[in-house]
């Protein structure tokens, strides 16, 4: 059993229970580790009151290494890993490498993946080529899927892919070994590798939601929710307005728990969110939007918010986080 934690600490957990601690930290910090358990740092706070420790912990002992430029840790139920890139002019060829590895781990560790964050400093300005970095590092992850995986679509797992305040890409995921995760779609929202060419030479390659079932199938599961925005179809809703992104991004993912509860026979809601992590683009917004998906999702759920951009310029804000099922 894993259990995850937003903590302004380090954790205090015995190293051998650690899977995985990803800190949100004022400023880029030291390389992907793996003592005294495998870490990565991500600029994602705006100032030291947005940091915290995302802390990822097992009941049972886990095992550390690195493949290639990942670190990794498993307890033989779930996997975590992570990677940093450097700042570069180009972010495909060293995402496609990154991934592909990704890939490989994952099955040569007998692991199917089921949730990515993806962080890319400078998310909406251009690289060299004058292709937005976004754009670039969708090139770079969908040719490795497509390559690694024979049914890449029906495989790909929950992620989200937003921006960070330095640094260059930054990539963490999870995977389960018994349990196979189920992947949902939003009915609301056209698939995100469907998207018009409009949007990049690549489509993002993502899931809308992964299920990984509980020991008596999806009623005692954990739905990861991705990155979820004022996204209608495949346009964006309302830009520059952003209590009515806010309004429809809360009405994306209520039609997206109800999707998911017909589809398993559950029943499940905005409340059943355990945790959460809300994106902002502009950190003066921040504490209006911290109290609306307060209100939203009511003081059960583990709310964190990080100032940073959103993956497309016109968005203002973008939510993810677990659901726990009913």
């Amino acid at each position: 059993m894993i259990t995850m934690a937003y903590s302004p600490f380090a954790p205090v957990a015995p190293p051998e229970h650690v899977l995985g601690v990803v800190r949100h930290a004022p400023a880029t910090g030291e390389p992907a580790s793996v003592d005294p358990w495998p870490a990565v740092t991500l600029h994602t706070a705006a100032n030291p009151d947005q940091s915290f420790h995302e802390i990822w912990t097992s009941t049972r002992p886990v095992r550390t290494g690195r493949y290639k430029n990942l670190v990794y840790g498993h307890d033989g139920e779930t996997l975590f890993c992570a990677a940093d890139l450097p700042d570069a002019d180009r972010f495909r060829d060293d995402v496609r490498e990154t991934y592909l590895a990704l890939v490989e781990l994952a099955r040569d560790l007998g692991y199917h993946l089921f949730r990515v964050w993806n962080h890319v400093a400078g998310i909406n300005a251009d690289n060299a080529d004058g292709l937005e970095r976004y754009r670039d590092f969708c090139q770079g992850r969908a040719e490795a899927l497509e390559d690694a995986t024979k049914d890449w679509i029906t495989d790909l797992p929950a992620a989200s892919g937003v921006g960070a305040l330095g640094g260059g890409v930054v990539v963490y995921c999870l995977a389960s070994r018994t349990r196979r995760p189920v992947h949902f779609e939003n009915p609301r929202q056209v698939p995100a590798y469907r998207y018009p060419r409009q949007y990049g030479p690549r489509s993002p390659s993502f899931a809308r939601a992964s299920l990984v079932p509980g020991t008596t199938g999806p009623a005692d599961g954990l739905l990861y929710v991705s990155g979820t925005a004022s996204v209608v179809g495949h346009e964006t809703a309302f830009p520059g307005d952003l209590k009515r992104q806010c309004r429809t991004t809360v009405e994306n993912l209520d039609h997206l728990l109800k999707h998911v509860g017909e589809q398993t026979n559950t029943s499940i809601g905005l409340g059943d969110f355990r945790f959460a992590k809300v994106y902002v683009r502009h950190d003066a917004d921040a504490p209006f939007v911290a109290e609306e998906f307060r209100r939203t999702f009511g003081d059960n759920t583990a709310l964190q918010v990080l100032s940073v951009d959103i993956c497309r310029s016109d968005l203002l804000v973008e939510v993810e986080g677990v659901v726990e099922m009913a």
